[in-house]
């Protein structure tokens, strides 16, 4: 008789936490209170085990893969806000940004699986009903997996737009691609159209002259504004962008382009008709109301006025600086503030020992003055500071070499290798000078793209030929705080550089518009004007911004503590 128990012992069938939506639900609530933020790396080991374990999915599946999706994206969204609103040291960022992408790509893996289903199946009036939401999350997933290209300066592959692009048509000729669809409680409904265009719109912007958080705003911005637009087979002078939903391709400007049968084209008339609205009201000194329940801070008339010009109806010209080619030159390049300053003090040090050696005795302070000026002031260094202080810095093991690609009146193009660049970003302070010349000048980085075979490609502005080591102090003279590494330290003040402004062509060092930078601040974007006068300390006060370039370029100055 105990041989029949068998009978009593029920299905023996190993479950699994996405067997249905009760089970991931429980699986979910136990590893949160287990793991907390760590459950992010739980999903996605789970995910990569159905993936490869899991064979025949059901519908059942299906449910409780868009649960576990619901539960999650809260921490996602954390983990990708975090990565965002914070400078990570580069290790770090690499973890967080494959961790992230790890997520991203399994859950796509996860929904694909359900494209196939059997349309004759006793599961497949569910599997339809579903089928919209499924690819508006596949669409969502490989969206973000773009962005973090983007954030980055990349460009997609042919395969990425392969898979996109054919998606969108998948959608299309199943007539569901207008279907409304709620990503994720307490979001707005949208479509697949909408999430598609807003894709296409973003990859327009991957210049390499928008910040990670800007580019993430403006994808933030189309989105909400997506359903101002509307994809059309009808190729009209009045279509902005077109794309083939039929190649591996991105979308392009629309001009000259014949009837073929996969072209989708879109205007951007409305959606560029209400940005300048919204310029408007920031014109006026106010904030707009939707832009203010959106967004809690980082949309700008800037990023607006940038918007305005790439998406409009019609191609934006504008004159640029003539980029002349240039072949077998390499620059060499010293990083951080603290390296900058150093290698600019070995040089002025350098000119003084020179003068010495050549002609009367010459202050070091003299030269400076005249250099800045044009005529000697009452401001002496102070000579407390022990020769030993001084950091040494000009070695060949401390600097970069990278290949000259182009020039032009503004700066330089440069090219690199990708790996180990991670510290690159934009606004990034460098000192560069050409290799065999002797003066360093300050540069800034402005544009950046990451091209194939691991190679950079920067655009460099040149902010000054003429930089002069200096050192500020409060106004009540105390020395730098103890605090502050030895690097940052000159003089027994914090280590600042006075730049030249250039104007028609020519540096000079007016005493009204003097750039300063300050040790707080690798860089900045934005300018602010200021009148300085007098020593290196004068006008000390709070905050640091760095020129960011345009007409405003040849009148600015900046402050800091």
């Amino acid at each position: 008789m105990a041989k029949l128990d068998f009978f009593l012992f029920g299905d023996k069938r190993k479950t699994h936490p996405l067997d249905d939506v009760k089970s991931v639900t429980e699986w979910y609530g136990t590893t949160l209170r287990e793991f907390a933020s760590g459950s992010h790396d739980q999903i996605t080991g789970l995910l990569l085990q159905f993936n490869q374990e899991i064979e025949n999915p059901t519908v059942a599946m299906l449910e409780a893969l868009v649960e576990l999706d619901r539960l999650g994206h809260a921490t996602h969204q954390q983990l990708c806000a975090q990565y965002l609103g914070s400078k990570l040291l580069p290790a770090m960022e690499r973890q967080q940004r494959a961790q992230i992408r790890s997520y991203g790509r399994q859950m796509v893996d996860a929904f694909q699986r359900f494209m196939t289903f059997d349309a004759d199946g006793e599961d497949a009036p569910q599997m339809r009903r579903l089928l919209p939401l499924v690819i508006g999350k596949m669409l969502f997933y490989l969206t973000e997996n773009a962005l973090w290209h983007y954030y980055r300066h990349a460009s997609l592959d042919e395969v990425m737009w392969s898979n996109v692009n054919q998606l969108f048509r998948y959608a299309e000729e199943n007539a569901i691609d207008a279907v409304p669809l709620q990503l994720f409680p307490g979001e707005a409904p949208t479509t697949i159209h909408d999430l598609y265009l807003a894709l296409l719109m973003t990859s327009s912007l991957n210049s390499g002259n928008l910040t990670a958080r800007q580019t993430h705003l403006a994808y933030q911005l189309v989105l909400m504004l997506s359903n101002r637009m509307t994809l059309s087979r009808d190729l009209s002078g009045e279509s902005s962008f077109i794309i083939n939903i039929q190649h591996a391709a991105p979308p392009s400007r629309a001009h000259n382009v014949p009837q073929l049968q996969g072209v989708r084209v879109w205007s951007t008339a409305e959606l560029v008709d209400q940005l300048n609205a919204w310029l408007v009201v920031y014109d006026s000194g106010a904030t707009p109301q939707a832009l203010r329940e959106r967004f809690s801070q980082g949309v700008d008339p800037a990023l607006l006025r940038f918007l305005v010009r790439e998406w409009a109806v019609k191609p934006f010209r504008f004159e640029r600086a003539e980029r002349v080619p240039v072949v077998s030159k390499q620059l060499e390049v010293g990083r951080l503030l603290s390296g900058v300053h150093r290698l600019v003090r070995e040089h002025e040090e350098s000119l003084v020992q020179d003068n010495r050696r050549e002609g009367p005795a010459v202050s070091a302070g003299d030269v400076t003055e005249i250099r800045i000026y044009g005529f000697l002031t009452g401001r002496r260094r102070e000579r407390n500071v022990l020769q030993n202080d001084v950091i040494k810095i000009a070695t060949s093991a401390d600097l970069q070499l990278w290949d000259i690609e182009n020039q032009s009146e503004s700066g330089l193009g440069v090219s690199l290798p990708a790996a180990g660049a991670d510290w690159l970003s934009l606004g990034t302070l460098l000192a560069t000078r050409e290799a065999g010349q002797q003066a360093w000048s300050l540069s800034i980085v402005r544009r950046i793209k990451r091209e194939e075979k691991g190679r950079m490609y920067l655009g460099l502005q040149l902010l000054s030929s003429r930089p002069v080591a200096a050192y500020t102090k409060s106004e009540d003279g105390r020395n730098a705080a103890a605090t502050l590494p030895a690097g940052m330290v000159w003089n027994q003040g914090e280590i600042a550089l006075f730049a030249s402004v250039t104007k028609r062509g020519e540096d000079q060092y007016p005493a009204d518009s003097v750039i300063q930078l300050c040790a707080r601040q690798e860089a900045a974007n934005v300018c602010q004007e200021q009148g300085v006068s007098g020593g290196a300390g004068a006008g000390a006060g709070k905050g640091c911004r760095l020129v960011s370039g345009g007409d405003r370029a040849s009148r600015t100055a900046v402050i800091c503590n």
